[in-house]
């Protein structure tokens, strides 16, 4: 019975249950589903969601990615004694339940979960006990998994269940890993200070610390934290983090490998007294990328001081105060800053109140250095607070600021205020047409004056009308949206799109270059340790891109490989290939978004519409930086459908359409090539060239009313019927699951067939 029919099934033995007006608990629940013959983990979820409040959510592909991680190390260890223990209803060893020679003990602080366990696990060899693991003295066990509850204190303990951790370290194997994942508040509470020397006495010393995103713990959004014990003491440690299953397989190889200098994009191995975590380093990325450029020193807010006595906004000033230079922060680490307490949103009594030495630093200088990127990106890093950030006194007057000098800091504070007084020119503008269209033609003068020097915006807000086509019908619905949320949904669909595309650009110049393609294909599209293709997501698109386009320049530049390419597709297409690698820089942006998108606070469709708006914002220098690394390439090689051709004494002419702009009355075009190309098939042509590169079947240009016929899907997974196509295009994804014969050989490379 395939998945489908177990779920339908189930729902109808659960819906002639509740029909005859009997409460199904859990336990009944489990029973159906094992009877309807679905998975463990399936079945787990169809428990979770029939029996209500008492079994609590979590992000599932947070959830799915942490279960895979787990059993990944466990596999790579080759444990065969697996012990876990769960407070919630989560079982993370789900996936080891089926192996063979396996030997799994679990341990459930909640009795009704297991005997929900017992019913499900009821052909397995696996054991379940309820209530805190108490093994039998001699038990060793290859891996361990512990999920204590979170706030609970016994016998000494912090409240992250440290003392569950030290009492199952006489039964850990000389070779085995201890996984403990509890809240990350671990890492710098001053109750669990003591935590880390008293387990290491233990015998357990620290191998790993994986960041793990808001969503990973069922019932709350906080966010946790997976640290890995081995017996022997280590000189370093490995810190990653984990915010989809895409980060699995290389941070397990990473901590099989062991240390290396060089960290990875979602890990990095670190001295073992060294205490940043993974998130701290890339804070500290983020920070060096986003800090102005330009000569500055470090000051702290505090040596910026005229008097250090700082109290809230709504006090009166002292007595003695005779200067001007006032700066008004909100305790909130959102908030924004000002030098005027009458342009604060802020109720006073929630504004620290600063006295700034004038021949120090500039007020509305640091208003606009503490309201950018830089400065909220440094004030969220030194807040606090579950739920609303705030930033104390104390942390905000030792935060370090980078400062040019005096004259630079009056300069940039005129250049702010001039740009606010265009900003406020544009208002009167706008106003005036709306009340009064005699002014028209004063307006229209005033903004062609203005034109110039907004034309580098307006270019990235008008790139629509150049981007191909699948771009840039997305991103023409972005900037005509005005849902807040909506709009952020669109913009990343935009970014993942982008990603497909350049993977296509990429992979198609090097199946079309290289004789050994379909060993370098396979490669990509199958990484060890990973879904590769076949659950294809932003990860993988973004790595294919990369490795492709890389490969791209390396081709056009070796010698050898580039006479073998010139050899094979001709030296027109080499030619075109060799202005492809520049495009590689955006991977860069949009590994940023795809980063943006998974470890949001509302990543799982609980986003405000405040908190869309701000990262639609802050998102906005990625939009420009692909612009600045793409526009250029895109403009000189587009995406062109082939039509009919005719044999000329110089070549062969086809009639092809031009696929760029967001309008699908595409312009038509003669273009002369020397080799032959499928009529139909969507393909690369490098303006003014004689040579095209037919495009890997990756996306396709339209499918009988799907809805319509210049509607374009992209490929997106393997499905039991084919392959499911998405289209991002309209205000709702469409998708429809179709075979394809040309991806099916695309993907079975190197596993025979799909």
């Amino acid at each position: 019975m395939n998945d489908e029919a177990a779920q339908r099934k189930l729902s109808a033995i659960i819906d002639t249950a509740r029909g005859s007006g009997r409460i199904v608990n859990p336990v009944e629940i489990a029973s159906h589903a094992r009877e309807a013959g679905l998975d463990i983990t399936e079945s787990l979820t169809v428990v979770r969601k029939y029996a209500g409040q008492n079994f609590g959510s979590a992000d599932s592909a947070l959830e799915a990615a942490l279960a895979f991680f787990v059993c990944s190390l466990a596999s790579g260890e080759k444990a065969s004694r697996v012990l876990e223990y769960t407070a919630d209803d989560r079982l993370r060893v789900a996936g080891l339940t089926a192996t063979e020679g396996s030997e799994i003990s679990v341990f459930s602080r909640d009795a009704q979960f297991a005997d929900v366990l017992n019913v499900l696990l009821a052909d397995t060899s696996a054991s379940v006990s309820v209530g805190i693991p108490v093994p039998a003295a001699n038990a060793q066990f290859d891996t361990m998994i512990c999920a204590p509850p979170i706030g609970l204190r016994s016998n000494g303990g912090d409240g992250f269940g440290s003392e569950i951790v030290s009492a199952l370290a006489p039964n850990l194997s000389d070779d085995g890993l201890l996984c403990w994942i509890t809240a990350r508040g671990v890492l710098a509470n001053r109750r669990a200070r003591s935590t880390f020397p008293a387990l290491a006495k233990n015998g357990l010393h620290l191998a790993a610390v994986i960041d793990l995103a808001p969503g990973a713990l069922a019932g709350t959004n906080i966010e946790a934290t997976l640290i890995v014990f081995r017996r022997h003491e280590q000189e370093q440690k490995l810190v990653g983090a984990l915010r989809g299953q895409e980060d699995v397989a290389p941070i397990v190889a990473a901590l099989k490998t062991g240390p290396v200098r060089k960290p990875g994009a979602v890990w990095a191995w670190l001295s073992a007294d060294d205490q940043r975590s993974f998130m701290d380093l890339e804070h500290e990325r983020l920070i060096r990328k986003l800090t102005p450029r330009g000569r500055h020193e470090l000051r702290t807010i505090r040596s910026m001081l005229a008097d250090e006595r700082v109290e809230r906004a709504d006090r009166p000033l002292p007595d003695d105060f005779h200067a001007t230079a006032l700066l008004f922060v909100p305790e909130y680490a959102g908030s924004r800053v000002t030098a005027d307490l009458e342009e604060q949103t802020v109720k006073p009594r929630s504004v620290y109140r600063l006295i700034i030495n004038a021949k120090e630093a500039n007020p509305r200088f640091l208003a606009q250095l503490l309201n950018s990127p830089y400065g909220r990106h440094l004030r969220s890093g030194i807040a606090s607070g579950a739920t609303i950030q705030r930033v104390s006194i104390d942390a905000l007057l030792s935060l370090e600021l980078a400062v040019p000098d005096l004259a630079t800091q009056e300069r940039i504070a005129r250049v702010d205020s001039d740009i606010g007084l265009l900003q406020a020119s544009f208002r009167d503008m706008q106003a005036t047409l709306e009340q009064d269209w005699t002014g028209l033609t004063e307006v229209a003068e005033r903004v062609d004056a203005l034109k110039a020097v907004l034309d580098i915006e307006r270019r990235i807000a008008d790139w629509w009308r150049e981007l191909p086509y699948p771009l840039a019908t997305i991103y023409r619905r972005y900037q005509v949206s005005t849902v807040s949320k909506e709009r952020l949904e669109t913009l990343l669909h935009f970014f993942e799109m982008f990603a497909v595309y350049l993977a296509a650009v990429g992979a198609s110049h090097v199946k079309a270059l290289r004789q050994d393609w379909p060993d370098v294909l396979a490669k990509w599209l199958h990484p060890a340790g990973s879904a590769g293709i076949e659950r294809a997501d932003f990860g993988f698109w973004i790595g294919l891109a990369g490795a492709s386009l890389k490969d791209t320049a390396r081709i056009t530049s070796d010698k050898e490989l580039r006479a073998i390419a010139i050899e094979t597709g001709g030296p027109e297409l080499v030619q075109v290939a060799s202005t492809l690698g520049g495009l590689g820089k955006a991977t860069e942006p949009l590994d940023v978004a795809r980063r943006f998108r998974n470890s949001w606070k509302g990543h799982g469709g609980h986003l405000k519409a405040s908190d869309a708006e701000r990262l639609d914002r802050e998102l906005q220098q990625q939009v420009r930086d692909l612009y600045e690394a793409t526009a250029s390439l895109l403009r000189a090689v587009q995406l062109v459908r082939p039509g009919m051709a005719e044999v000329t004494d110089t070549g062969l002419r086809y009639k092809v359409d031009l696929l760029a702009g967001s309008d699908p009355t595409f312009e038509a075009r003669q273009v002369e090539v020397d080799r032959q190309v499928k009529t139909g098939a969507l393909a690369f042509w490098g303006q003014n060239s004689r040579t095209m590169c037919r495009a890997l079947p990756f996306f396709r240009l339209g499918a009988p009313q799907q809805p319509q016929e210049t509607s374009f899907y992209v490929f997106n997974r393997v499905e039991n019927g084919g392959f499911r196509w998405i289209c991002y295009q309209e205000a709702r994804e469409q998708e429809f699951v179709a075979q394809d014969e040309e991806l099916s050989g695309i993907i079975s490379l190197g596993k025979g067939t799909v």
